[in-house]
């Protein structure tokens, strides 16, 4: 049975150590795609920026599907800012398809970190800590971008947390992708089922 167990747990600490790889969509409180917290008074708003964060995925092109999901009920989001010429259908809530890019300059390859757009918070009456969590499109199920490739193929991507008025993922992992498994070592893992 412990070694059932161990077995499993290494290859669910693979699995994740795979998907912590794959491209992510989430909110940022800065365009680097490095700070994923803020302090929002009640009766203010701040800017969120959404970014899609490549990792070892594919470089996005034209678009993106998913949904915000709010874990309180004292905030809403103003209009989005979206990038150059755009169409949308949906609610950032209920879902929403999103897109915001056209033709080839915006397939460079190099690209890392890409801005996807803007989206205003406001606390209309939150004292406490709450997040915003990028989550599957209803639609498809999945957080959705196209690839930079010919008939823009979709890729499912990762949803990140943002969390306002509180702290998000350690500095090592600003995302919140890594899993314990793989910063404890073997002999720590064995040592739990003796």
């Amino acid at each position: 049975m412990k070694t059932l167990l161990s077995v499993a747990i290494i290859v669910a600490g693979l699995a994740g150590g795979a998907c912590a790889c794959d491209g992510m969509l989430s909110l940022f409180a800065d365009q680097s795609a490095t700070v994923c917290s803020a302090e929002l008074a009640c009766c203010q708003s701040v800017p969120m920026y959404l970014m899609y964060v490549r990792g070892d995925g594919p470089e996005i092109a034209s678009g993106m599907a998913f949904k915000l999901e709010k874990s309180s009920g004292g905030v809403a989001f103003l209009e989005p800012e979206w990038p150059g010429a755009f169409m949308t259908y949906g609610s950032l809530a209920g879902g929403i398809d999103v897109v915001v890019r056209c033709g080839e300059d915006w397939c460079s390859g190099a690209e890392t970190v890409s801005y996807m757009g803007t989206i205003p918070v406001v606390n209309f009456s939150e004292t406490g800590t709450f997040t915003v969590k990028v989550s599957e499109s209803p639609n498809y199920n999945a957080v959705v971008v196209l690839l930079c490739q010919p008939a823009y193929p979709m890729y499912h991507a990762i949803g990140g947390t943002f969390v306002f008025n509180g702290e998000c993922s350690t500095a090592d992992d600003p995302y919140g992708t890594k899993l314990a498994v793989e910063t404890t070592s073997w002999g720590g893992i064995k040592s739990l089922y003796r």
